[in-house]
């Protein structure tokens, strides 16, 4: 297999991934919640933007954390842990700048982040496995 799954494509890609599966995925559910718009008009394009942040700092985790292996010898639990440190670290990226901000909101997005993020890291294993057909590394 080509190395296109490794290095700078592979963070591409995974970027890629994380905006798409943040936009139209969750941005997607989120019409369907709120059809007419009262809380927010356009979902799908609000949360790509927390999609890109989100594959950028996946990215990296799965650059450094796994260095030098491919995506399919990457187990699901890695992909899952990652995707969830990088659900939390959005969520707290979204608690106002005021320090010791420990209201309720804050403690709720950063729960729905890292609930958002872990189902990202999941779905781009899932991708993962099925662009190299289930390809195992075996001992």
């Amino acid at each position: 297999m080509k190395k296109w799954m490794s290095g700078i494509r592979g963070a591409v890609l995974m970027i890629g991934l994380w905006i798409i599966g943040w936009g139209l995925g969750f941005g997607g559910i989120m019409e369907l919640v709120d059809p007419d718009g009262k809380v927010q008009d356009v979902w799908p394009t609000l949360l790509a933007i927390p999609g890109f942040v989100g594959g950028v700092i996946f990215s990296l985790l799965l650059v450094f954390g796994e260095r030098g292996r491919r995506f399919y010898e990457v187990p699901l639990v890695r992909f899952a842990l990652f995707g969830a440190f990088t659900g939390l670290v959005l969520g707290l990226l979204t608690i106002p700048a005021e320090v010791g901000d420990v209201s309720p909101g804050a403690a709720g997005m950063t729960g729905i982040g890292t609930g958002l993020g872990l189902i990202a890291g999941i779905g781009s294993w899932v991708f993962c496995r099925l662009v190299t057909r289930g390809k195992t590394i075996t001992a």
